[in-house]
């Protein structure tokens, strides 16, 4: 095979792998909504609307840290050959809005970043039963793709995991719902290195959470942003700093619009 050709096939692949895909979007939105359940009716998977909407999911495993307060589960997606990795946001939105903090914590010497440090304890909180889990799922379906998603809090703790997983080889796709941003500049340079990570950070509408921590206090989000907005969504562009003509346009923010994405409702009868 020529050089030539072989490029063409690379470049083939990655915009292959940044292309938008609403339904699997949706689905993993809706995966993230589950985690808000009991832990009983998620490892049932008896979950309202989700579980009827896609019920494909087995083997599932709740893990939480009951002094945290933080929990999410893993999965095996049949229909998609995937294993699903969901990290729950906040119970309280509302009181978790007026007690983010702003302070940042070291991600690692290697990459001399920070990353905010409420969202660094959050994930860590959950490490240990996560490490006990994923090698698991990793032996018994060696060929399904890596999903990992999280809604709000959800979606921080989300992106550290993927991370971690591309740092050690994996390829990830992560789907991210309303989050907030995660770590300094230097932390959106290490991140974007990973290309074994395919990021999908979906927005609604004026939701106020992707507005936090600030941007002004040297928090930036990673890509790629895909922001819904009047009855349609913009696939924003790849930029350090954020697309400045995407939701960062948003002047007036709102708490309701962080608890709908896709036409989904966080609020899970379940």
């Amino acid at each position: 095979m020529t050089s030539s050709r072989i490029l063409l096939l690379v470049l083939v692949a990655t915009a292959s792998a940044f292309t938008y895909n609403e339904a699997i979007a949706k689905e993993n939105a809706a995966l993230s909504f589950a985690s808000y359940c009991p832990n009983a009716a998620i490892h049932n998977w008896s979950v309202g609307y989700v579980s009827k909407s896609y019920p494909d999911l087995t083997n599932i495993e709740v893990f939480e840290n009951l002094v945290s307060g933080t929990k999410g589960y893993i999965a095996y997606n049949k229909k998609e050959s995937a294993i699903v990795v969901v990290f729950r946001g906040s119970s309280n939105i509302q009181n978790w809005i007026e007690n983010i903090s702003f302070g940042k914590t070291e991600y690692n010497k290697a990459c001399k970043c920070k990353v905010h440090t409420g969202f660094h304890d959050a994930f860590v909180s959950l490490k240990p039963k996560l490490d006990s889990l994923f090698p698991g799922y990793a032996t018994k379906y060696p060929y399904a793709a890596i999903h990992v998603t999280g809604h709000s809090l959800g979606g921080a703790m989300a992106t550290l995991y993927a991370l971690e997983l591309a740092e050690a080889g994996r390829t990830v796709g992560l789907f991210t719902y309303g989050s907030p941003r995660v770590g300094d500049p230097d932390f959106y340079d290490w991140f974007t290195k990973y290309t074994k990570i395919t990021h999908f950070r979906v927005v609604n509408q004026n939701d106020t959470v992707p507005h936090l921590p600030l941007y002004a206090m040297g928090f930036y989000h990673q890509d790629r942003e895909i922001w819904y907005h009047d009855g349609t969504h913009t696939v924003c562009a790849a930029t350090r700093g954020e697309d400045k003509t995407c939701s960062y346009t948003v002047k007036s923010t709102s708490n309701a619009d962080h608890s709908t994405y896709i036409g989904l409702s966080s609020s899970v009868d379940c």
